[in-house]
């Protein structure tokens, strides 16, 4: 009976080591499919992600090559105002000197003898410099030379006080009042106006005399505003 007994608690011992084979089998069956389930999501997400970046990439490119088409866009145009911005100073500055030789032919309206005429005044991009310009011209006596002189007077206000300066004074290339000269049938004047701090000009004098007989002088008479264009000339110069 003692035998009988051994052997079925060998059976037993047997049935249960089974059984735990069986259960740590069919759970390593289940671990395996749950880690295979997991590797195959996994790799997908992978996939999914790579694809997401590439496409991710690929309209960052695609912006990228927006913003740039964008930026050429607006170099382009701006280049393209500043030259229409160019050309129209040019195609001003021609007009103004097409004008002045225009009026430099006319004398029928003139007096007789030694003018200055066509006085110009504009702004330039320094703060208190003003380009000039005028024409010295004759009526009469043109088979021949003529020696001239001649002085220009800035009329104005500083500290509100009245205030006077010759163009010797303002323009540094300009040595001393009276400036001696000499042509035939006109001469044009240019150069750069310096003025000082806190001057404000208002009006322009300008007297021509032939060199050795300045009781024969003849001088202009202008507003600075009407140089500068400001107002509109109710006349001939």
């Amino acid at each position: 009976m003692f035998d009988r007994l051994m052997d079925c608690r060998s059976c037993l011992l047997t049935l249960l080591l089974l059984a735990v084979l069986v259960g740590l089998g069919g759970g390593f069956l289940q671990g395996s499919e749950y880690f295979v389930e997991t590797v195959v999501a996994h790799r997908q997400l992978q996939a999914d992600f790579e694809r997401q970046s590439v496409r991710l990439r690929e309209q960052e490119q695609q912006q990228l090559a927006l913003q740039l088409g964008a930026e050429v866009d607006r170099q382009a145009l701006e280049k393209m105002r500043r030259t229409v911005v160019v050309l129209d100073r040019k195609l001003s500055a021609y007009q103004e000197e097409l004008d002045l030789y225009r009026n430099l032919v006319k004398s029928d309206q003139l007096e007789k003898g030694l003018q200055i005429s066509n006085f110009l005044i504009r702004s330039t991009e320094v703060p208190g410099v003003y380009r000039y310009r005028f024409a010295l011209r004759k009526t009469e006596g043109l088979a021949r030379a003529t020696k001239v002189s001649f002085t220009v007077e800035f009329e104005g206000q500083l500290a509100g006080d009245v205030a006077s300066y010759s163009l010797a004074q303002l323009d540094p290339n300009v040595e001393v009042m009276p400036v001696n000269s000499r042509f035939k049938y006109f001469q044009l004047l240019e150069g750069a106006l310096h003025l000082p701090d806190g001057f404000e000009p208002e009006s322009i004098r300008a007297t021509i005399w032939p060199s050795k007989k300045k009781t024969r002088s003849s001088e202009l008479v202008m507003s600075w505003a009407l140089a500068r264009g400001q107002v509109n000339k109710s006349g001939g110069e």
